[in-house]
Order: structure tokens, then sequence, then C-alpha cells
């Protein structure tokens, strides 16, 4: 996925071109100029124009910073605005978000007062496209729906097209294809006739890549021919920009070749590949190359030459295998289907494997994200609708206040007046209330939703095996046992979580049912150590338990054991040796539970089912009257304490 990304950010840029020795001998000219000119706007122009053919350079800085020093001098906000865009530029190109944010804060009230909007949202588009490349998805859907608002606010077309182009980027990225398809094909229908045919070829580029990897031939053709014309139309304008749109011909060749190969006419598809070569060379963007090598595997496949179709495969893995795990799978699954076609199931059987366990992981990991990006972003509106209220009841209070001092001096006309008045605004301000417990309410709905990510892996795993079991009636015993253990422990797995989310809930519902009644608390705490080395046979764990008083606790003994035991296993399965402390001792009328090295506290092992076992303990603690605390940064290991009350205070 992280590769179809890359193509789709590459496809969002402006195509800048590659510089050839004209251009060079060009800047070089210019230079010569530039220290003839006195300081004024002729000056600013000439390094515009350097700045323009020298934007893929170090050099680019230095004169951008020159730029920006005399337009402020001159007071020229036109050429101050375009010298933080080309800093903006340069700095997305290197995938810098700190950078990137501090240009765009700089350029925006150049932008405002010289009317340079097209230039400010190209930038911000920038900025959103980081955001979607570091798998900031969320974040990249807010800033992109902000956008576009200012956009339309600015009646910037382009600005429009551009959101939403980074709206289907991010959409994509998380695995939204629908809406991601849908807000590419709303910038398609915003393009008119007079559009920037740069801005044109971008939106085409993407909507090509989208429908090639739904395997919509028929629109893919469409937009191909569309593309085509347009590229055409624009060279044949400005025959000098040829070599600057190398990799565009290569992608259009290339998409044809796919297009082909979908509709079984390899032949047709040969041909285009033949030609992509003449626009492939060491400047080619590393995605294109990968693109290349891809579609002479397909097309090797096609024609039922499969050695050659998992060569070419090869390359591409290689290619791929530092930077982009996902992409990497989605290779090895194409050469484990090469050789399945090829009916040589003992080569696609590892493939698949190794295949679906990088997914998995890199699904557990992208969930995880998108969950403590939501998490995040819940956190900050609650914050902001608490602050929201606060100020309605000081609001309400100063209105009162008021309304009291009125009565003396009015009426009963004016009184009643007055009266009517705070009604209606009370009203106003219910219905804003009610609004913003309806926007809670979605982003709770949302969070929800994404637990789906966490419940998909282990059913992917039960509903995988099990139809490699069914399919395949000759397969091996030992496999087929080894297939049978990964259908259980995924089943395992997932009623684990799903009980989990289903805790998690009663207790924030404070609907969980307990059996509550008095019990030693040192026994308690032996019998889960107990229970935790009959867990931790084969996991190297070794519990040290020690206990500095007798006490008794009130408590659902069921509850609080899963709790203790939580901390005293691994959240997953691992082997490695480790050493739990495990130290009972009383603070004035509570109980504290210390457990010292626990992995339920290790960074090494954080996943959602840890998030949502940290949330369970917490509240199952506090609804007792007690309180849970994580330490990972003590001098012993990661520390997990429980604090509880005694059987007296409790009762």
């Amino acid at each position: 996925m992280k590769q179809v990304l890359l193509l789709f950010l590459l496809l969002c840029c402006a195509f800048t071109g590659k510089a050839s020795t004209e251009i060079v001998l060009e800047s070089d000219s210019l230079i010569k100029v530039l220290q003839t000119l006195p300081y004024d706007t002729t000056r600013l122009n000439v390094l515009n124009k350097i700045i323009r053919i020298e934007q893929n350079n170090q050099q680019c800085i230095q004169y951008s910073d020159v730029l920006m020093k005399e337009a402020l001098q001159l007071r020229n906000d036109r050429y101050a605005g375009l010298a933080a865009y080309y800093h903006i530029l340069y700095y997305y190109n290197r995938n810098n978000q700190d950078s990137v944010a501090k240009w765009l804060t700089i350029m925006e009230p150049h932008a405002r007062k010289s009317d340079l909007w097209n230039y400010f949202f190209d930038a911000k588009r920038f900025q959103i496209d980081l955001y979607t490349f570091n798998e900031q998805y969320e974040l990249a859907i807010n800033e992109s729906q902000k956008m576009q608002q200012q956009a339309s606010q600015r009646n910037s077309n382009r600005g429009s097209i551009a959101a939403y182009q980074c709206l289907s980027n991010a959409y994509i990225g998380s695995q939204r294809w629908d809406k991601g398809i849908e807000a590419l094909e709303t910038a398609y229908q915003l393009l008119t006739p007079t559009e920037n045919p740069v801005v044109r070829i971008s939106v085409l580029s993407q909507l090509v890549s989208v429908v090639k990897e739904k395997k919509d031939n028929k629109k893919l053709l469409k937009y191909l021919q569309e593309l085509e014309n347009t590229l055409h139309n624009h060279i044949s304008a400005n025959p000098s920009l040829k070599t600057g749109f190398a990799d565009v011909y290569l992608f259009n060749e290339l998409f044809y070749s796919y297009y082909y190969l979908n509709t079984h006419q390899p032949q047709q598809a040969y041909e285009h590949l033949v030609k992509s070569k003449e626009y492939l060379d060491e400047n080619t963007y590393f995605m294109y190359k990968v693109l290349y090598f891809d579609t002479f595997a397909k097309y090797h496949q096609a024609i039922r030459d499969y050695q050659q179709a998992s060569d070419y495969i090869d390359t591409t893995l290689t290619m791929l295998k530092k930077d982009f795990t996902s992409d990497y799978a989605e290779q090895l699954l194409e050469k484990a289907r090469i050789w399945k076609q090829a009916g040589q199931s003992e080569k696609a059987i590892p493939l698949y494997e190794e295949a679906l366990a990088i997914k998995d992981s890199t699904a557990t990991v992208l969930s995880n994200n998108q969950m403590a990006q939501i998490q995040s972003k819940y956190n900050i509106e609650k914050t902001e609708l608490d602050q929201k209220r606060e100020n309605n009841r000081l609001q309400l209070t100063y209105l009162i206040f008021i309304f009291v001092i009125l009565l003396l001096l009015f009426i009963f006309m004016a009184r009643l007046f007055m009266v009517r008045k705070a009604l209606k605004y009370a009203e106003n301000e219910i219905r804003k209330t009610t609004e913003n417990v309806r926007k809670t309410n979605e982003i709770k709905n949302r969070f929800l939703s994404n637990m789906s990510y966490n419940i998909r892996t282990p059913l992917n795993n039960v509903v995988g095996f099990s139809q490699l079991i069914a399919s395949e009636p000759n397969i091996d015993k030992e496999i087929r046992q080894e297939y049978s253990n990964i259908i259980h422990k995924s089943s395992e797995k997932l009623m684990r979580l799903v009980n989990d989310v289903l805790d998690l809930s009663r207790l924030e519902a404070q609907m969980m049912k307990f059996q509550l009644q008095d019990y030693d608390a040192t026994t308690l705490c032996k019998e889960a150590c107990c229970m935790a080395q009959m867990q931790n046979e084969k996991t190297g764990i070794q519990i040290e338990f020690s206990s500095e008083t007798d006490a008794q606790i009130h408590t659902d003994i069921t509850r609080l054991t899963q709790a203790l035991l939580s901390a005293l296993v691994y959240p997953q399965e691992h082997r490695q040796a480790r050493i739990i402390r495990f130290t009972l001792n009383r603070d004035e009328d509570m109980l504290r539970f210390r457990i010292t090295n626990s992995p339920l506290a290790d960074h090494a092992f954080v996943s959602q089912e840890t998030i949502i076992r940290h949330d369970i303990n917490l509240l199952l603690l506090k609804h007792f009257g007690g309180n849970y605390l994580v330490n990972d940064k003590t001098p012993e290991g990661p520390e997990i304490v429980f604090i509880y009350p005694i059987v007296s205070e409790s009762k």
C-alpha cells in the first residue's frame, strides 16, 4: 500500500521536469545577469527564474533565502510568498514535516496580501501528503476537509481539486477505497476546460492508478486515453518540456500494458512495454522503476513464462524489501500466484505463509497507529468541548447577574422581554450542546469501527487457513496440524479480544455485574502466581512473590485475579527469560500489589490488546475505590501497581 501511496504523491506533485544542458546554461546566464541588476522587482523576477531552474538542487534554498530577504526589504508580498513556497517544495521532497509546517505559516500572510492562493493551496497539499505518507491518516483527512472549506471560501477551484486529491490519498492509505475513489472523482468533475494541464494530468494519472487497482478496465482505458490526449496537447504547445515529462510518458505506457494484460491482449501489452523503455533512465523515479519491472512480470505470467515472471518479481522484491513492507508482501503474494498458476504449489505455499505473516503484522501496526490518532483527536475535541461548556456556564452566570440587575431597573414588560431573550439564548445553547454530543458519539462510533482491524487479523487467519485446509485435500498431516494450531490460536485471540472489549464497555457504562466476597489478599496473590506459573511453563517467566502484610479485601475474586494474571504473563505468544517480582504491602488504609518487570507494561509488547487490558484494569480498580499505575521507567524494569482498599474501608 505504501508503494501505491508514494506513486499517488508523485503524481500529485507539480511536474517540474529534469534539468537539461540547455537549462543549466540558462541558469548560468541568469546568474551573470543577476550580478548586474539593481535591487528592484526585475531582480526579484530573475531570482525567481533561477530558483525554478535550480529547485531540485541545494542551491534552491540559498537563492530562496536571498529572494525572501530582498522581497521583504522591498515589501513585495508576492515574491516573499513565492520564496516561502520554494522552501516548502524543497523540504517536502525531503519528507521534512516540521520545516514544511514552519514555512507554510510564514507563507500564509503573504499569500493573503498578494492573492497567491493557488501556490498556497499547492503548499498545503504538500503538507497533507506528508501526513498521509507518514500514516497520519486521520490528521490528513481532517486537514483536507479544512483545506476544502478554505478553498471554497476563496473561490479557488484549484485549491478544491487539491483538497479532494489529498482526501483521496488519505482514505486510500487507510484502506477506505470507496471514499477515496469518490473524493478523486469529485476532483475530476471540478476540472474545467481551461484548467492548468499539469493539474489535469495529475488528477487523470491518479485516477488511472486507482481504477487499475480496482480492475475497472473500462474506466482505465477511458482515463488513459484522456491522459494521453492531454499530455500530447501540452507537450505540443511546450516541446521543451518533453524531457521533464518522461516519467509521465513512462507511466502512461506501463498502464496501457496493464490494460491490455487485463483484457488478455499480451501482444499489444508488449508493444507498450517496449515503447516504455524509451523513457527509462537513471533519473527515473524509484517507484516508476518498480512499476516497470512489475509490468514485465505480469506480461511473462500472461504468456506462461513463469520463471521469467518470477525473476522480474524478485527484482521488485529487492527494491521494496527495505522501506515498503506491505508492498513487499503484495509482491510475495504475486510471486506465489505465479507459481500456483504454474502448478508448483510447493513453491507457492511458503510464499503465501510469509506474505500473510507480513500483512498481518503490517495491519496490526496500521490499526494501532490509527487508533492512537483517533484517540488523540477524541481527547483534543473532548477538551475543547469541556472548555466550551465551562465558557457557557460563565456566560450563563453573567447573564443571570445582569438579569437580576435589570429586574430592579425595568418594569414588568422589560422583565418579560429579557426572560424571553434568555430562554431563546438557552435554547440555542442546548442545540449547540446537542450537536456537540452528536459529534462526540460519531467519534466514539469511529473508534469502535476501527476495532474491526484488530478483529479482522485473527479472523483472516481462521478463514485463510481454513480455506487452505479445505482446498488442499492432500496436504501433509504435519502442515494440516500446524494450520489447525494457527486457527485454534487465532480463534482464542479473537475470543479474548471480543471479551475484553465487552468488559471494557460494561465497565465504562457501569453495567458490570460483580460477585463480591471477603478474601485474604495474600492467598489471592499466591493463587494468581500459581495460575501464572501454569501458563508460563513454556515462556521462560519466573515469578518471585513476597508479602509484608495480612489483610482482607472485599472484591470480585475472579475479576481481580484476572487483572493480576494479565500483568504476570506475556500478552502474546513469546519465549524470553524474565523474572517478575511480585510484592504485597500495606500503605495506611490501602493495599499495594507491586509487579516489577511486568510484560504488560513493556513497550515491546504494546498492542491494541494491551491498551484495552490497561483500560479494563484501571476502570476495575477505580470501581472499588482503588487505582492502577503503570511506570515503565523504574531501574528494575517496567512496573505495574494495583492499589486496593482493605476490607473495612471497602465495605
